[in-house]
C-alpha cells in the first residue's frame, strides 16, 4: 500500500520519529486529499515485520503481515466504517485509496452511521494481546459517521489505550467530532496538494490536460475528487448548471426549469451537488467583489465580473448563508420543483442591481 507523491513530506515527518508517534491520530481535511490511502499505508507500515533500516520506509508488501493485510485477514488490524450501503471504507471518493487497488473501488458516500456495537466490539481486540506480538491498528473512517453513543464508547478506549495499539481516525468534517476525542488525538491536517503534483497525477490517471486544471479548481484543489468527477463526466454537468447562473437575471421559474431538466436521469449530479455548485459560484462572486480574486471559476471571470459589479455584497453574503441552510435538506426536499424555484429566487435577489 503506497501513498501519493504530495504526501511524502508528511510521511517522512511522522515516521522519521517513529518512537514518538502518538497512539491516536486524526487525519483531517477536505474530501479527496488522499487521507484514506495514507491511513491504510500507515497501518501497513506499523504492522509490517520487515520494514528495513530506514525509519520512514514504506511497508515491504512481501512479509506475512503485509500479505494478510492486503487480503483483509490480518488479525491485528480493524477497519471500523459504516456497515450499510456497501460499507464505505473511504469516506471519500472511490479513488481515495487508489494506491491500494484491492480496497479502493467502493462508493463515495454513505448515509450510514458507525454504531456503538461496532466500537464495543473493539474491546477484545484492544485489550487482548497481539496475535503477531507486534502493533495493533484500528482505522475509523469516516470518523464523523460515529453516532453519539459510538463516539462516547471510543472515547473511553482512547482515554487509557494499551501499549502498542494505534488508532487512526479519518475525517472529512473533523469539527463534528467530540472535542474530547479531538483532544486525545494528534491532528494531522491534509491541505491542498501542490497544484503541479496534483495536475501531473490527474493526467497520469487519464484526465485530459485541458480539463485537469479546471477540474482541480472546481474540486477545491482535491485531486482524487477531481478524478472522480472526471470519471463521472461531472465537468460537463457542472458547466451546464452554471450556464443559468452566468446569464443575465431571468425568471426564477425559468432558471429552475433548466436545473430540473439537467437533474433528470443524472445519478452523480443531484440536488446536493447543484446546491454546492451554486454555493461555489456565489462564493466566487463574494471573493471577486471583496478582493478581485477567484477560487473556483477562473474560466468564467468575465461573466462573474459583470454580475459582481451590479450585485450587493450584503445580498451575496445573505444568499451564501441561505445556501448553507438549505443544503442540509437538499437530499430530501418536500417538493423538488419548489426547492429549485426558491433557490433560484434567492440567487436572483442576490445578483439584482443594487441601489445606489
Amino acid at each position: 500500500m503506497n501513498i501519493f507523491d504530495w504526501q511524502i513530506p508528511l510521511w517522512q515527518q511522522l515516521f522519521g520519529d517513529l518512537d514518538n508517534l502518538p497512539h491516536a491520530l486524526l487525519l483531517a481535511g477536505p474530501q479527496g486529499q488522499g487521507k484514506q490511502a495514507f491511513a491504510l499505508a500507515m497501518a501497513a507500515r506499523l504492522l509490517c515485520e520487515q520494514t528495513g533500516g530506514a525509519t520512514d520506509a514504506m511497508a515491504c508488501g512481501q512479509c506475512s503481515s503485509c500479505i494478510w493485510l492486503a487480503s483483509g485477514n490480518h488479525p491485528d488490524f480493524r477497519l471500523v466504517q459504516p456497515d450499510d450501503e456497501d460499507e464505505v471504507a473511504d469516506g471519500e471518493p472511490a479513488g481515495e485509496a487508489a494506491p491500494a487497488r484491492a480496497a479502493t473501488r467502493k462508493p463515495a458516500t454513505s448515509n450510514g452511521n458507525i454504531r456503538i456495537d461496532q466500537v464495543r466490539a473493539l474491546s477484545d481486540f484492544v485489550f487482548v494481546g497481539s496475535h503477531r506480538h507486534g502493533s495493533r491498528v484500528v482505522v475509523v473512517s469516516p470518523a464523523e459517521a460515529m453516532n453519539p453513543a459510538a463516539a462516547n464508547a471510543l472515547l473511553k478506549v482512547l482515554e487509557e489505550p494499551p501499549a502498542g495499539v494505534y488508532f487512526i481516525l479519518v475525517s472529512n468534517a473533523w469539527r463534528r467530532l467530540l472535542p474530547t476525542i479531538r483532544s486525545r488525538c494528534r491532528t494531522i491536517v491534509f491541505g491542498r496538494p501542490d497544484p503541479l503534483l496534483a495536475t501531473q497525477w490527474l493526467t497520469a490517471e487519464g484526465v485530459k490536460a485541458a480539463a485537469a486544471d479546471e477540474l482541480l479548481r472546481l474540486a477545491g484543489g482535491a485531486p482524487l475528487l477531481a478524478a472522480e468527477w472526471a470519471n463521472q463526466g461531472r465537468l460537463d454537468l457542472y458547466r451546464k448548471a452554471i450556464e443559468a447562473l452566468a446569464e443575465k437575471p431571468v425568471d426564477p421559474v425559468a432558471m429552475a426549469a433548466k436545473w430540473s431538466a439537467l437533474l433528470k436521469g443524472e445519478e452523480s449530479f443531484g440536488l446536493p451537488q447543484l446546491v454546492e455548485t451554486v454555493q461555489k459560484w456565489v462564493f466566487d462572486l463574494i471573493l471577486l467583489k471583496m478582493s478581485g480574486g477567484l477560487r473556483y471559476h477562473q474560466a468564467w471571470r468575465s461573466k462573474l465580473e459583470m454580475l459582481a459589479t451590479r450585485a450587493s455584497g450584503g445580498n451575496l453574503l445573505a444568499c451564501y448563508n441561505d445556501l448553507l441552510r438549505i443544503r442540509a435538506v437538499a437530499r430530501h426536499p418536500l417538493n423538488t420543483q419548489l426547492f429549485l424555484e426558491d433557490m433560484a429566487a434567492r440567487y436572483l435577489k442576490a445578483v439584482a442591481a443594487s441601489r445606489a
